[in-house]
């Protein structure tokens, strides 16, 4: 049968009969068998691969994003003397070290969509602070890379700004924030931010 094959393979294919053909199926069925036969007998002194015993591993944690954020704002959480650190006006924009400059300026446009947004208004310094921690812990813990925060001007505060210079400084020193912009005018221009914050 083999030798057979083999005359079958080497004949000429303009030789064959069309597809369809009964002897045609016959001898690709032979010519199929010719080539199992040469197959086996190349691999015939082939020796397996030793493979290395496998394991029970476990299934790999899920990381809890709420509860690594909420550390986080837990172990960041500033003395009450929340007065000192907004005497002084901060600036528009701000970037931690590492961050680059096209990550800034595509911050500045608008570029990144807004996962979430928290309103200042009509809060006091100690509430809107403790709004704002727990804004950002929660933002993290959904895993929001982009959050806009509302602050306003302060235009009809007694005080100024308090509650932008609050915002500023804590975004400024908060450990998750990689970098603020005052948001194009459209969207409150300097009396609101986008943060963009960090992947946990």
């Amino acid at each position: 049968m083999l030798i057979s094959a083999a005359r079958l393979y080497c004949t000429d294919l303009r030789r064959l009969p069309k597809r369809g053909n009964v002897q045609y199926v016959v001898k690709e069925q032979k010519r199929r068998l010719f080539d199992e036969h040469l197959f086996r007998q190349e691999m015939d002194d082939v020796v397996p691969l030793k493979t290395a015993l496998t394991t029970d591993s476990k299934v790999p944690r899920t990381p809890n994003r709420k509860r690594e954020a909420e550390t986080i704002t837990q172990n960041f959480l500033p003395a009450k003397d929340v007065q000192v650190h907004i005497d002084a006006d901060d600036g528009a924009s701000h970037r931690k070290n590492g961050v680059q400059k096209r990550i800034m300026q595509k911050l500045k446009r608008g570029r990144f969509p807004v996962g979430g947004q928290l309103d200042l208004h009509n809060m006091n310094t100690e509430t809107g602070h403790t709004a704002l921690l727990e804004f950002i812990s929660d933002a993290q813990g959904r895993a929001l890379e982009c959050v806009r925060i509302i602050h306003g001007k302060g235009l009809r505060s007694e005080n100024g700004p308090r509650l932008k210079l609050l915002t500023r400084q804590v975004l400024r020193d908060h450990p998750q924030v990689l970098a603020f912009t005052a948001c194009k005018p459209a969207n409150g221009g300097t009396g609101a931010v986008d943060v963009l914050l960090k992947s946990i």
